[in-house]
């Protein structure tokens, strides 16, 4: 994994998902979403693709004298856990690079124990679910789930992926909602300290979450990993 990091290399990978059309995306439709979205101009769009592509994230396709790019599958789906970590944490150096590989382990698990119930939800015709959670103190926060089909659809997906198993016939218009759903998700799962509890008050120590991070076991969860690739097939 090479050790190289900006944090520019989030929004260009969100522009490029949102442009890709199954045609490499030109340099100036980057600059232009970047922009947009008010995050830099020609030098911030340089450094997110330098790394983007050095990460994996990216693509460079040869166009006629020119290049063009387009984001990989893993990289749509680990830009935007990078995205969440940075948005997480406020880690904005080369640690993230690390972080995110960690937190990508940890969302695979997340997801495989999730989508049983996601699939149950689906075929009940539910299109989200809200809860209210509470503490032993008697805290409580509510938030409302996605669920249903496009969960579904967009987790299997975003599982394979992470697994290392083939994606075969995504279409180019889901790169997109996929970026957005692996963020968001993890951005759930990273403000609620994984588990049921106040979003505001895992907030306050950010430290702990720092160190589950670093200290996360990748080899406990290869079993998991074997016994879900089996289950999912080729």
């Amino acid at each position: 994994m090479p050790k190289v990091f900006s944090k520019y290399v989030p929004p260009v990978i969100e522009c490029l998902a949102r442009n890709y059309d199954g045609d490499p995306v030109p340099v100036t439709r980057v600059r232009s979403c970047l922009g947009a979205s008010k995050m830099g101009g020609e030098g911030e769009v340089y450094y997110g693709l330098k790394y983007g592509i050095k990460l994996g994230y990216v693509e460079e396709v040869p166009y006629g004298r020119l290049t063009r790019y387009r984001p990989t599958l893993i990289g749509t789906v680990k830009g935007a856990v990078m995205d969440a970590v940075m948005a997480a944490l406020g880690i904005m150096d080369e640690r993230v690079v690390e972080l995110t590989e960690r937190m990508s382990e940890a969302f695979y698990t997340i997801l495989s124990i999730d989508l049983p119930d996601a699939i149950t939800v689906a075929m009940q015709g539910a299109k989200g679910i809200q809860c209210i959670c509470c503490t032993e103190d008697g805290g409580c926060f509510g938030y409302r789930r996605i669920e249903g089909r496009d969960r579904v659809y967009l987790g299997m997906i975003t599982l394979k992926i992470l697994a290392g198993v083939e994606v075969r016939g995504i279409r180019p218009r889901d790169y997109a909602p996929l970026y957005y759903f692996t963020r968001n998700e993890v951005l759930f799962h990273l403000r609620s300290g994984f588990k049921g509890v106040d979003p505001a008050a895992i907030d306050r120590v950010p430290p702990l979450k720092l160190l589950f991070l670093l200290r996360f076991n990748r080899n406990k969860l290869m079993p998991k990993y074997k016994t879900v690739q089996q289950a999912l097939g080729p």
